[in-house]
């Protein structure tokens, strides 16, 4: 997990939650319950780790992950927020990639026990840095319920008194065993090959991983499968709020671009993100909320 950080504890938040931090400062809230494992950092509410007890990691981190108050981890679920890729050149020049939330310092909520298992929420809301790239009141709330299964979602609630559209996804990195191993299925027939300048294809419905990705599918009717015969599992992945899901792996060569990403990392990871990619954004009207989740079971 993240082991390698040297983290010191800073007191038990329950019975299965630790809060801890590293060298730098950076806090990390640790889970440890009779049915999984579980971490998180404070910085963007990412989740690192998620693992049921017996079985191998659901949720994939770099050995080599940079953990600063500047870069996004890589690996875990980062939060992409108010924007998905690039900013619109409407709402200014050199904004960071995937907006804000996932590099933002997001404050401990709450945590309650649950039937087997336990739930846990951060918070984020806007400051005078924020609205000085993005003008808007927001709150956002990330909710993380752990089960035998693991739910992620991502509240926003606009504060303001105007409206504001916005994009976003839970960038979720998924641990597999080999490429070779995996199939996906259950997937919309429609998509757009961002490696292709957003060509809009269509496929069958599955995709078996041997080669760079970066597609955003239509929104799938039901669950998205991810069967790996490597581990010998099928994770069930059903995403709700979205308007689409991101397919990606930067393959090869990209892995090899990457600083925070070992050389051979692409062979055991894979992403299927819950997504709101479509120009116009989610509508989000003075006082409205709406969810963006994805269930992993």
């Amino acid at each position: 997990m993240i082991s390698h950080l040297s983290l010191q504890s800073k007191g038990m938040l329950s019975k299965f939650i630790s809060r801890q931090a590293d060298r730098s400062g950076l806090e990390y809230f640790m889970i440890e319950h009779p049915k999984f494992d579980a971490a998180f950092a404070v910085h963007g509410a990412h989740l690192l780790h998620f693992q049921l007890k017996g079985q191998a990691p659901t949720i994939w981190l770099s050995k080599s992950a940079l953990y600063n108050e500047q870069k996004a981890i890589r690996g875990g679920v980062p939060i992409c927020w108010p924007w998905f890729g690039a900013a619109d050149k409407s709402i200014g020049e050199n904004l960071p990639a995937h907006g804000f939330a996932r590099t933002s310092k997001w404050e401990f909520k709450s945590s309650k026990a649950l039937t087997g298992g336990l739930q846990i929420e951060f918070r984020l809301q806007d400051t005078p840095q924020t609205r000085e790239i993005w003008p808007y009141q927001f709150e956002l709330i990330l909710k993380a319920t752990f089960t035998d299964s693991l739910k992620l979602e991502l509240i926003s609630k606009n504060t303001g008194k105007k409206d504001f559209n916005y994009n976003a996804a839970l960038h979720t990195y998924l641990n597999i065993s080999n490429p070779e191993s995996c199939q996906i299925y259950g997937l919309n027939k429609h998509y757009a090959d961002k490696l292709n300048a957003g060509q809009l294809k269509m496929g069958d419905g599955s995709l078996q991983i041997n080669a760079p990705i970066d597609s955003i599918y239509q929104k799938a009717a039901d669950s998205v499968v991810l069967c790996d015969n490597g581990l010998h599992r099928q994770l069930h992945i059903h995403n709700a709020g979205n308007d689409s899901e991101v397919l990606w792996t930067p393959w090869v060569e990209g892995a090899k671009a990457f600083a925070d990403m070992p050389d051979d990392g692409y062979l055991t990871m894979f992403c299927i993100e819950s997504a709101i990619t479509r120009q116009c954004g989610q509508p989000l009207a003075a006082g409205q909320t709406h969810t963006l989740s994805t269930v992993i079971r």
